[in-house]
């Protein structure tokens, strides 16, 4: 007898999936001074893969009059530059003492774990702070498993208010506290300096002696670079005219020249060797137009993937929705909720699939009988689940029925889908839309954190009760 088409049977024979590195990992930021954040669920959709990392841009002044409101709501723009205000313009960071955890950006990172990346935290801060401030701010970051904190990031520049009231000396020495702290109270945040110009006439870095002594302590070397950068956004337009007045473009062969140079000095001031990534990388829309922007990205990727430098270990996309030209998609100046998507979206959407820019997994059969169990420990690194689906056509219906209580991400072919606590269903067919009779889909399976912290655990363990069941269907 034919079987009941209102019955799913389970998926058989599982198999265990183990994540691992990429070779250069793709990151994404999501939200700054020029954009408001974006919901993971959305992102997900978008670009159909979680990344590594999402970058959250955020500030800490506490002792400066007009805090904790946004330097750009308690104080009125010059009109001049972006960063004439008091303090930076990102969105307040609302814990440390006398703050609370309720806000931002721990919201933020909750959304953003529980859809299975992980967080890299930019912070400005004021170097005057007491390690009260500091000890306060590793206690509420510790339980966000393996974030990245990157500390007064761009430190070489002039534009960020610690820049501003500091030397370089002690913008270094403040790292360096800031770092000690995170070690003693949240070993698994790893901590991150950003900086690295190299100066034209002497091909050594600005700044280098000041800023140095950090490259010893930090756990990750970075840089930010621009292809091309509307830097006087949103106060004129790029014309040639402008050039070098409010606007810059070196090329990909020049930011990758520079990068070069600039791991290479690291190397050589600290005695070691250190993974570097860029934590900000784009080409402007504003300079020359979306689709000069598109090419430029695809071939300066396209260097990323060919070169395959050991010690380039990230890279991150600044940002997914901006209010200029620097985003994969463009606000909408009719309705900022609204995205407008760019030339480079569907490039970048493909490359991020590309092997190198993806994390690894490394199959093996689970024995008969064997528990359904995953272990959450970071976007890089944990254990799922996984089956393979042989299939007679091209599904009209590939759906998978997971425990009501699960929060789960799940892939089928290329694509990513994210089924949250108190869904059972998920509807995958939009990962084998292309596949036909013959080809086997992968089914894969992770459980990050449903609120996004670890629960004070260095990871997050998950059981399937039963196999989930599917339901696949074929064009009649």
């Amino acid at each position: 007898m034919p079987p009941d088409l209102h019955t799913y049977p389970p998926l058989a024979e599982p198999w265990h999936v183990r994540l691992s590195p990429a070779g250069c990992a793709a990151d994404l930021g999501v939200g700054s001074e020029r954009a408001a954040y974006v919901g993971q669920d959305y992102v997900l959709r978008a670009l159909g893969r979680p990344h590594r990392s999402v970058n959250l841009m955020y500030c800490y002044y506490p002792l400066d009059q007009g805090w904790p409101k946004r330097a750009s709501v308690a104080f009125k723009p010059s009109g001049t530059f972006a960063w004439d205000y008091p303090y930076d313009d990102y969105f307040p960071y609302e814990g440390g003492p006398g703050g609370n955890t309720d806000g931002e950006p721990f919201r933020q990172m909750r959304d953003v774990r529980r859809h299975g990346s992980d967080v890299t935290l930019t912070l400005t801060v004021d170097c005057s702070v007491g390690n009260e401030h500091l000890e306060r701010i590793a206690d509420e970051l510790k339980d966000f498993g393996r974030l990245r904190l990157r500390i007064n990031h761009e430190c070489d520049g002039n534009w960020f208010a610690f820049n501003k009231r500091y030397d370089h000396k002690t913008i270094s020495d403040f790292f360096i506290r800031f770092h000690k702290v995170i070690k003693a109270r949240a070993p698994r945040i790893s901590t991150i300096c950003c900086w690295g110009s190299v100066d034209g006439n002497t091909n050594r870095l600005v700044f280098e002696d000041g800023l140095a002594p950090m490259l010893e302590y930090a756990d990750i070397w970075s840089m930010d670079r621009y292809i091309s950068l509307h830097y006087a956004w949103p106060n004129n337009i790029c014309e040639e005219d402008q050039r070098n007045k409010g606007f810059t473009h070196v090329g990909p062969e020049g930011v990758w020249k520079e990068m070069a140079r600039v791991y290479e000095i690291f190397c050589e001031r600290s005695g070691q060797k250190k993974p570097l990534e860029l934590c900000e990388l784009n080409a402007d829309g504003d300079v020359g137009g979306a689709e000069l922007q598109s090419r430029e990205l695809s071939a300066f990727y396209g260097k990323i993937r060919g070169e395959r430098r050991d010690y380039l270990k990230g890279v991150t996309y600044y940002q997914f929705r901006d209010k200029g030209r620097l985003g994969l998609e463009r606000e909408d100046p009719n309705d900022n909720l609204v995205g407008v998507p760019q030339p480079f979206l569907p490039d970048y959407r493909a490359l991020i699939r590309d092997p190198w820019f993806s994390p690894g997994e490394k199959w093996d059969r689970l024995p008969a009988n064997a528990a359904l169990e995953m272990d959450w420990r970071a976007a890089d690194d944990s254990d799922g689940l996984a089956w393979k689906v042989e299939l007679a056509g091209t599904p009209s219906f590939l759906e998978v029925k997971f425990p009501k209580e699960a929060n789960l991400i799940v892939r089928a072919g290329t694509e990513w889908f994210y089924k949250k606590p108190g869904i059972e269903w998920v509807d995958l067919t939009a990962g084998v839309r292309h596949f036909k009779a013959g080809d086997t889909a992968t089914v894969a399976v992770f459980a990050p954190p449903a609120d996004g912290t670890n629960g004070g655990a260095s990871s997050v363990r998950t059981a399937l009760p039963t196999p989930p069941l599917l339901r696949l269907r074929y064009p009649s």
